[in-house]
């Protein structure tokens, strides 16, 4: 499906006007859906359709036949989730009244050079004046009655986010940490036993330039294989288990300040520097109280979420002409 589209923002919404090349008017209205007796066409579709497209599209900008299926099914269900918002925003009396009908119409219409270049935009999407105030006031209503029905309910006092932290405080410890650097000399995993001897004749001329008292971040831009070098060999804080075993093994066993002996692994040979050490810690509730009030927000904000949903999808008449 090639699809052409313009951006079109409604506040802290968007809207995309998008619609096949090769479509017509008379396939823009075919109904795609039916909510509660309210007709959804093809072209509120498309709108749905293109929003979700750039997270999907391989790198050379093509989806295949079978994900664009799965794409479409996930913008139905996107489009007949707005429309039963919309209508629960308008059984409950929210209303956009003409003069803001109007005002969210000129903020799209501004982003174009001329009216009439706005006009054929929309045109080209598959609405007239009438349907496009629909879409405008459809999006904006059902974004407005999310808002009171969960963002203004969500409910996460500071006890809630203290308790959740005593709960999973497992989760929240760092373990040892270190700071090292690394002179590394390669050696290719199919290289012969001749090579390799050579190559560790080389590490191990370089550690006894070390053990003379040559500066180990000058050896190390000089003489490492690693990009690190650019750095003087600095590998920055990382922590037990982020390296090889073979890595961790040796940096277990050294002091601040110590220089390894050769350390051989899959890469080759390594020598490393502990320039600090770090114990395990417990992050205090202060460093991430913003972090689990947000993580849980977000939490109840989808529950609030699905509740609401699947009651207004529980008493709804919904139909997909043309679907078997």
């Amino acid at each position: 499906m090639i699809l052409k589209s313009v951006l079109l923002g409604i506040g802290i919404l968007t809207i995309v006007c998008a619609v096949p090349l090769y479509s017509s008017a008379q396939e823009d209205n075919i109904v795609v859906a039916v909510v509660n007796g309210s007709k959804l066409k093809k072209a509120d579709l498309d709108q749905e359709l293109w929003k979700l497209l750039p997270e999907h599209r391989a790198i050379h900008g093509k989806v295949a036949a079978d994900k664009m299926e799965r794409i479409r099914k996930e913008a139905m269900q996107k489009l007949v989730e707005t429309e039963l918002r919309y209508q629960d925003a308008s059984a409950k009396g929210m209303k956009l009244s003409k003069s803001e009908l109007n005002e969210e119409i000129e903020k799209i219409s501004s982003r174009y050079k001329t009216n009439k270049a706005f006009k054929s935009s929309v045109s080209a999407a598959g609405f007239d004046e009438k349907s496009f105030a629909l879409l405008v006031e459809r999006t904006v209503l059902a974004e407005r009655i999310r808002v009171a029905e969960v963002d203004n309910k969500v409910m996460v006092p500071d006890t809630a986010v203290r308790e959740y932290y005593d709960k999973n405080s497992s989760r929240y410890s760092k373990p040892q940490e270190y700071h090292a650097s690394q002179i590394l000399i390669k050696v290719d995993p199919a290289a012969s036993v001749e090579e390799r001897s050579q190559r560790r004749s080389r590490a191990e001329m370089i550690l006894k330039k070390l053990k003379e008292g040559a500066a180990f971040a000058d050896i190390a831009a000089q003489e490492s294989d690693d990009l690190s070098r650019i750095k003087g060999g600095d590998l920055g804080y990382f922590h037990a288990g982020q390296t090889m075993a073979d890595f961790d093994d040796a940096l277990e066993k050294m002091k601040v300040g110590e220089v390894s002996g050769l350390v051989e692994s899959i890469y080759g040979y390594h020598i490393i520097q502990l320039n600090d050490k770090r114990p395990p810690r417990q992050i205090p509730f202060e460093e991430l109280r913003a972090k689990i009030k947000a993580e849980l927000i977000g939490n109840e904000k989808m529950r609030l979420t699905g509740l609401w949903m699947s009651g207004l999808r529980s008493k709804a008449v919904i139909t997909y002409p043309g679907e078997k």
